[in-house]
């Protein structure tokens, strides 16, 4: 049994955004020389996430308009309420960002490699999902997400 790590570091250039990582975890695959296993992707951020869905502009924007319904930026959140909370005083207002995390994503997807390739469907590809974005910026560095892959 073998097992791979590997840290992708991302840029988001918005504050929704559903970044296509599918190529970036093939070339983790074809680096880890693990052929038949299990490939998981992580997320090391409470307001980003991992899914996989179809890669289509469209339905990414659907997505986002009913995020958007569900959980609109400045609705009176405890969370965003920094004068209560030991947080620093550069704190983003981002409770929206984690509620949107927390219903949409998941941190981590797994997936079936069998044969030196991921099992996704014909329309599957995998999103690290930015819902805080852009990032970096003043106090957010770069985001990050994980590919381990364990197998033989």
């Amino acid at each position: 049994m073998s097992f791979y790590h590997k840290v992708l570091g991302l840029k988001t250039n918005y504050h929704t955004e559903f970044v296509n990582i599918t190529d970036y975890v093939n070339e983790a695959v074809e680096e880890s020389n693990i052929k038949n296993g299990q490939v998981l992707v992580q997320s090391k951020h409470t307001t980003t996430g991992v899914i996989v869905n179809e890669n289509e502009e469209r339905l990414h924007k659907d997505i986002e308009y009913y995020l958007n319904n569900v959980a609109p930026k400045h609705n009176g959140y405890m969370h965003d309420d920094i004068t209560e909370r030991n947080c620093p005083e550069d704190e983003p207002l981002n409770a929206h960002s984690h509620i949107k995390s927390a219903l949409y994503s998941k941190n981590s997807e797994t997936i079936s490699l069998k044969d030196g390739l991921l099992e996704l469907g014909k329309w599957q590809n995998i999103f690290f999902a930015e819902y805080d974005g852009p990032c970096p910026r003043n106090n957010k560095s770069i985001r990050k997400c994980i590919v381990n892959i364990l197998g033989e």
